[in-house]
């Protein structure tokens, strides 16, 4: 279960921290409100699915009247349901993904929409107030989410019984790594370049053309639909969603931190960074009681640790342990191609001169 577990976390921070690098890395948009559309994702579970399956399996109208006050009883009898009929879990599953990445996009739209314009610095700290919002509402507005309580969520793998933890990992993993193939292809497109020039000269960009604004905020949008994804896939592997889960420590800082530490614009870094840091992590909190002889409580050494891991590295190698690599218009073999024709040809002019 340690491996499990770990696996299926690096695979859900994996996701969320290369939409961080899509923004972050090639776009240049320091988004401080991750935390925003990482919560949208998840509370859409906590609402969506409990609800589609009570329609569908026709549960008593007297409980699911009250989705809150009677969650225990009714996702007890949604999992029976789903246990003797899978397909209508995987349905529900992949529908809710589905709107869990348009509501991410729609809350990384609105939040960036009014601030779009600014420059970096404020940019950032709007993004990081209004990552607040949504956690604000999921505690005082108990029939969304459960209040301060929460939800519990219906399980639409209970039909795999003792394995549901293995498979579900595997199915985190492929999200994963179909996340990271599809980025890393953005990564080496004229999109990506035009990304970069961005983050690198505005002034620049907007001179050849490019909508700054209409740009930054299509990658604020993107980036936010795959973080949506990111807490949907988590909510439904811990079949849980309170608005205390989701807290700007978890969905924003360590991401940042994880990033930062593997390689700001590098989607092979981005993953490395992510599973050492993970590892150590769960290592730490895994262990970390056997240090009971420390002068201090225990419960700090987490971020003890993990801090002066990142000062080091900032320290003695500020751009991550794979730094940017230069994206190339053309394929490499076809580059030597043409700096060897090039050579041949100036070698000619230069005998015919003769």
């Amino acid at each position: 279960m340690f491996i499990i577990d770990l696996i299926a976390l690096f695979a859900i921070y994996l996701i969320l921290n290369l939409s961080l690098n899509l923004q972050l890395g090639y776009a240049g948009i320091p988004n401080f409100g991750l935390v925003l559309a990482v919560t949208g994702g998840a509370f859409t579970v906590g609402w969506l699915p409990i609800r589609l399956c009570t329609w569908i399996f026709n549960i008593d109208s007297q409980l699911g009247g009250n989705i809150v006050k009677n969650n225990a009883i009714i996702v007890s009898q949604i999992n029976l349901q789903i246990q003797s009929q899978p397909l209508i879990g995987l349905g529900v599953f992949i529908l809710t993904l589905i709107v869990a990445m348009g509501v991410g996009g729609f809350l990384g739209f609105v939040s960036s929409y009014p601030a779009i314009r600014l420059r970096a610095d404020y940019l950032a700290i709007t993004l990081l107030a209004l990552g607040e919002v949504l956690s604000i509402i999921g505690r005082n507005y108990e029939p969304l989410v459960g209040g301060v309580i929460g939800i519990a969520v219906p399980d639409v793998w209970s039909w795999l019984g003792r394995n549901r933890f293995t498979l579900i990992t595997v199915v985190l993993l492929a999200a994963a790594i179909g996340t990271f193939l599809i980025l890393e292809v953005l990564a080496r497109s004229p999109l990506c370049r035009t990304f970069r020039a961005m983050r690198d000269n505005e002034v620049v960009a907007s001179s050849m053309g490019k909508d700054v604004a209409r740009i930054r905020l299509e990658v604020l949008v993107l980036g936010s639909m795959i973080s949506g994804l990111a807490g949907a896939l988590y909510a439904f592997y811990t079949c849980y969603v309170g608005p205390a889960v989701y807290g700007r420590l978890e969905w924003t800082f360590l991401p940042w931190l994880m990033v930062i530490f593997g390689g700001v614009g590098n989607n092979f870094g981005v993953a490395l960074g992510t599973l050492i840091f993970i590892t150590l992590r769960k290592l730490i909190v895994y262990y970390k009681y056997s240090f009971a002889f420390l002068p201090f409580d225990v419960v700090w050494l987490e971020y003890l640790l993990l801090g002066s891991i990142i000062l080091l590295i900032l320290i003695f190698r500020p751009s991550g342990i794979l730094k940017e690599t230069p994206s190339q218009t053309i394929p490499q073999a076809r580059l030597e191609k043409i700096v060897g024709e090039v050579s041949r040809k100036e070698s000619e002019r230069q005998m015919e001169s003769v």
